[in-house]
């Protein structure tokens, strides 16, 4: 898979990954890395960019790849695990019930995503302890990471994203997000190389109803009058100026 894609699209690729690695402490040696695997093109990617970084460095660390079922119908990762394992990664599943047990516990009209959230972190903390892997991959990007950042401003009235690194909060399991300095752009034009299909579906029961995909939305129409737009809140996010804010705590 690795040789599909054009040389300088690889390098940029990982060299943005080894950006975020080196400047985050985020791969080490004799890492146990799990990633968790969606389906998407994101955790396709990432398992890919991992394995490019495992190449390159010069110490060992570990790739296994678990998903987490969702009973989502006729999504993609059940037929992609089988090739993801005849690469030769360890590879595992769990099913969760996710649509049952959101219409057992929230009421007409709540958002579902807080307790849906809290469901697949427990699940995928719980696979990682149980199967010995010290840190837990995430396929987040540069455009999640800024919506995120957004969507807490605008919904929950907080200065905050998605770090690159995270101790979750059973104290135990770290997460990382190798991928979060790459746009989305430039993984969408790799996915088509390497021939991993592209699509706005997942296992969500919202679809297109949720605080992100307006989020997305605002950033479209932001994008028409300034292009750059994505990339002046990455550098934000980069370039945090206390004195300028109103928090009482950081006087």
């Amino acid at each position: 898979m690795i040789a599909k894609l054009p040389i300088p699209l690889q390098k940029k690729l990982t060299r943005l990954v080894s950006q975020c690695s080196i400047a985050w402490q985020l791969i080490e040696p004799n890492d146990r890395i799990m990633v968790a695997f969606s389906g998407g093109k994101d955790s396709l990617m990432l398992i890919h960019l991992l394995d490019s970084i495992r190449r390159i460095v010069p110490f060992p660390f570990e790739i296994g790849v678990f998903h987490l079922n969702q009973s989502a119908p006729d999504f993609p990762a059940k037929s992609q695990l089988d090739a993801i394992a005849a690469e030769g990664y360890t590879v595992w599943s769990e099913d969760l019930e996710t649509a049952n047990i959101l219409a057992q516990k929230i009421k007409p009209g709540d958002s579902p995503c807080g307790l849906c959230s809290r469901l697949r972190r427990g699940i995928i903390y719980t696979q990682a302890t149980k199967h010995q892997y010290n840190k837990i991959a995430l396929g987040h990007h540069r455009d999640d990471a800024i919506e995120t950042f957004l969507m807490n401003a605008l919904y929950n009235g907080q200065l905050k994203s998605m770090p690159p690194k995270l101790l979750a909060d059973n104290g135990v399991n770290t997460i990382i997000r190798p991928m979060l300095y790459i746009p989305e752009d430039l993984l969408i034009e790799a996915s088509r190389y390497l021939e991993i299909p592209v699509s706005e579906q997942t296992f969500c029961t919202r679809g297109h109803s949720g605080e992100r995909y307006a989020t997305k939305l605002l950033l479209k129409e932001i994008e028409k009058k300034n292009p750059d737009a994505k990339g002046s809140l990455m550098a934000a996010l980069h370039h945090v100026i206390p004195s300028h804010l109103l928090d009482e705590k950081l006087k």
